[in-house]
């Protein structure tokens, strides 16, 4: 102990993470974080820039939605010739304005006719096109069945078939869904199976916990971890468990199983790490509270991980350098059919089209790391940011290096009458609901930026046009951006949140009423970390921690401070900060603007 406490005085670092074990060396209290706390459907998607002013004491941006120019990104390969590339953009252009005709007549003229399927695929999905009759449907699916509009062709070929007519099979998409998450930090680190018993009773455990019972949710999950030792899940819960029904010691172990077992994921084993290190202190063992500490560390993409570089004073640890494409990249693209017509659309400025081609390629890119890094670094390069971003993720797990810059891109941002909140929330918050993609309509009908409903809209606004005609104007960024921190102030005010920056992120995903019902039933006793993992709605569990963690991510980018990370790290509740606290900030340049890796 003394060593430790020597430690702490000498390493200033140090001292603040180990705030709780020095503290048992003067006899004083364990602060409150080592108490115990008992009782999208896309239309179009954004891309990243990175432009940032300081203006009158505010972080001031502008969110624009660039698209590649015709002539090309620069630094990529120009498969077509200028004459053809500047044909086929002008072909393009007359089919969004309507001239059918005159597009028709310069199509003739292609010499490359490698964007047809491209070029008539367009043309068709036009409102009032001429319709294509069924010989050229038919052409079209036997010559561009591996284009991204197979399927739309096939559909207008299938509505176009008399009734008893054969119907044509259905192309085959196995293109990357734009939806899936393709985090490092979620994926399994060793392949373990859980059978459905196990499933259903760590499901069964969560639930006792959840509802405040936690003798019976420790029975049921330490049973479940001694029958399965090589999951994480069921001995978490019974930490959890034991610690909430105050017994730290087994909690101590519990967590430390957890922390060791082979099916987990890096985000959990942080976490089973983390809670490792609160009950050392707990449990009066010091001696352990660093070395599990360092361990939960070692994941800073995580919400665990980077509470605990924070606690023991360790940078963030996030490299913010960017990949560029490379002629080597462009080659192996380029030997792919689908990546040679993605090369060919950008220089033409068609960049959702190139895109999907893009997304086609992942049957076989997913298990071709040169071919990954080449759609990875084309992508990022393009301003594909939301094809960038979940590419960067597997292209982590595969070679073990960061990719920050594309996994977590800075799309400028600019809320109509400027930050109202810390920018980096807002950051957070647009990562999580819609990858910054403006044109995002959710399932539940939420829209934009910001997944604002339109009833929350027109509330909000006072504008009862935004859940009517003027629906479509939720899209509208700057908008999206001004109604989400307008609601923000809103929901703050109310008094189930009061300020609480916990209870605000969960009442934005899961609504103040909601939150008004399960809350007081937590037993958290200004626990925190408990009081997450008590949430009752995995979904809204989930979003709190991921908006916390994206918004101390986007701080390190911005250069801004993270004052809610400093809460908790202490053990404190994070507060919401408003417009007064965002005057006191100090932007410095945002990293990863200019850098970029050496090849």
């Amino acid at each position: 102990m003394r060593a430790i406490c020597t430690m702490a005085l000498r390493t200033p670092a140090l001292a603040f993470g180990l705030g709780w074990a020095a503290s048992l060396c003067v006899g004083a209290q364990v602060p409150a974080m080592a108490q115990r706390a008992g009782e999208t459907v896309t239309l179009e998607r954004a891309s990243h820039s990175t432009a940032l002013s300081d203006s009158s004491g505010l972080v001031e941006q502008a969110m624009s939605i660039p698209r590649p120019a015709l002539g090309g990104v620069p630094g990529l390969p120009q498969p077509l010739a200028p004459s053809d590339a500047a044909r086929l953009a002008q072909i393009f252009a007359l089919q969004q304005r309507g001239d059918f005709a005159a597009a028709e007549a310069e199509t003739r003229r292609l010499e490359d006719r490698r964007l047809l399927g491209h070029v008539l695929a367009d043309r068709w999905q036009r409102p009032g096109a001429p319709p294509p009759d069924l010989a050229a449907l038919h052409d079209w699916l036997l010559r561009h069945s591996d284009l991204p509009d197979a399927g739309a062709v096939h559909e207008m070929l299938r509505h176009r078939l008399p009734k008893d007519a054969p119907q044509p099979p259905a192309p085959i998409d196995e293109s990357l869904p734009a939806d899936i998450e393709l985090a490092p930090e979620d994926n399994a680190t060793t392949p373990a199976s859980a059978s459905r018993d196990a499933v259903s009773g760590v499901e069964a455990a969560r639930a006792r916990f959840q509802a405040g019972q936690d003798e019976e949710a420790y029975r049921l999950a330490a049973r479940l971890a001694r029958r399965n030792p090589h999951l994480a899940q069921p001995a978490y819960l019974a930490g959890l468990a034991a610690w909430g029904s105050g017994r730290p010691e087994l909690a101590l172990g519990q967590f430390e199983a957890a922390a060791r077992a082979e099916g987990t994921t890096p985000a959990l084993r942080a976490a089973a790490a983390f809670w490792t290190a609160r009950a050392a202190i707990r449990t009066r063992r010091p001696q352990l509270y660093v070395p599990w500490m360092l361990q939960a560390a070692q994941e800073p993409r995580t919400f665990y991980g980077l509470i605990a570089r924070r606690v023991l004073g360790l940078s963030p640890g996030f490299a913010w350098e960017r990949d560029t494409a490379g002629a080597a990249d462009g080659a192996v693209l380029a030997e792919t059919a689908a990546g040679w017509r993605a090369l060919a659309l950008l220089q033409i400025g068609q960049g959702e089209r190139a895109e999907r081609e893009l997304r086609r390629l992942w049957p076989i890119a997913k298990g071709n790391p040169s071919l990954l890094r080449a759609v990875l670094t084309v992508a990022s390069q393009a301003g594909l940011t939301d094809l960038a971003a979940q590419v960067a993720g597997l292209v982590q797990t595969n070679d073990g290096r960061p990719r920050d810059y594309d996994r977590f891109p800075l799309p400028p941002l600019k809320p109509a009458g400027g930050f109202q909140v810390d920018p980096a929330l807002l950051y957070g918050l647009a990562l999580q609901e819609s990858r910054f993609d403006p044109k995002a309509v959710s399932p539940a009908g939420a829209r934009g930026l910001m997944q604002i409903m339109p009833a929350t809209a027109a509330y909000i606004s006072g504008d009862n046009s935004l859940n009517g005609s003027g629906v479509r104007r939720l899209h509208d960024p700057a908008l999206s951006l001004d109604l989400a921190q307008r609601y923000l102030h809103h929901l703050t005010a109310r008094e189930v949140v009061d300020g609480n920056l916990i209870r605000l992120l969960a009442a934005y995903n899961n609504g103040p009423g909601n939150v008004g019902r399960w809350a007081p039933n937590v037993r958290h006793q200004d626990d925190p970390f408990l009081f997450i993992e008590s949430i009752p709605v995995a979904e809204t569990r989930h979003f709190v921690q991921r908006v916390l963690s994206y918004s101390w991510i986007y701080a390190s980018r911005l250069g801004l401070p993270s004052p809610s990370l400093d809460d908790m790290a202490q053990g404190e509740f994070p507060r919401f900060r408003g417009a007064a606290a965002i005057t006191t900030l100090r932007p410095e340049a945002p990293r990863g603007a200019t850098r970029t890796a050496a090849r």
